[in-house]
């Protein structure tokens, strides 16, 4: 398989010496991994071939063997990058990564190149006063499946629960009043599953806590099996979903798409 190396080289003063491999602490080298494999692999589920790393001095430099391919391609994006900092042209992960590598680089002043070894000082060079664009944000309305457990339920002038989550940590979901009232059930200080209506940004995948409001509480058996509940919820939404005319339609409306973008 055609290879190629892409570096991180990190230059700085760090206790009076000039930076190497060595004076990075074990956690900053598997961060910077981290980061790195992030930005060049950006998709969750992205296929990829073997990563091989290697330290070497000359300031402190982490190099990556990657697919040939995939160098050419960060090379092109970092080089645009480093042109023009706008970070839209990067996916949610890649700017985060960006943001993770600029905040290490910022306690100590370092400057760090990113880019194909043989090329590096056409791909991103960051530095501390390094200033980013960031993109427009836009936030969509998108449906989601939360499990925690419920620490407070009502409110006189504004209705909601208080869901203790492990993922979001408390999250104050909004209702309606009719829908608490209804409610036949003593949730409280259960562990529940619920239906709700949240802000997501698209550019970030960032959700906007505040905005969370009730559809549905879902009720589910722990010793049910992942077979069984999803065949339940399928048969309990089947009436419901029969009754879309378009479900192409009806997904973007859910998603909040109105196609500006």
């Amino acid at each position: 398989m055609d290879t190629k190396s892409i570096e991180l080289r990190i230059e700085g003063l760090r206790e009076g010496k000039k930076l190497s491999p060595d004076l990075l602490d074990v956690d900053e080298l598997v961060n910077l991994l981290s980061y790195a494999k992030d930005f060049l692999y950006p998709e969750k589920n992205h296929e990829r071939s073997r990563v091989s790393i290697r330290l070497e001095d000359g300031s402190a430099v982490i190099k990556f063997l990657v697919a040939g391919a995939v160098a050419i391609q960060s090379q092109a994006l970092l080089g645009e990058l480093n042109a023009n900092h706008d970070l839209g042209l990067l996916k949610p992960k890649q700017t985060e990564a960006i943001h993770n590598i600029q905040q290490f680089i910022s306690m100590e002043n370092f400057t760090l190149q990113f880019g194909l070894s043989e090329k590096l000082s056409e791909g991103l060079t960051i530095t501390r006063q390094t200033e980013w664009i960031h993109p427009e944000e836009i936030w969509v309305d998108e449906e989601l499946y939360m499990v925690g457990e419920i620490v407070d339920v009502g409110g006189k002038t504004n209705p909601n629960i208080h869901l203790d989550t492990k993922e979001f940590g408390t999250i104050t979901i909004s209702s309606d009043r009719e829908k608490l009232k209804e409610d036949d059930k003593n949730r409280l200080y259960k562990k529940q599953q619920v239906s709700i209506r949240i802000k997501k940004n698209l550019h970030t995948g960032e959700i906007d806590k505040k905005s969370a409001k009730l559809l549905a509480f879902i009720d589910f058996d722990e010793n049910e099996s992942a077979d069984e509940y999803l065949d339940r919820l399928i048969a309990e939404s089947k009436p419901y979903m029969d009754k879309i005319e378009d479900p192409e339609e009806w997904l973007k409306n859910i998603r909040g798409y109105d196609g500006s973008y």
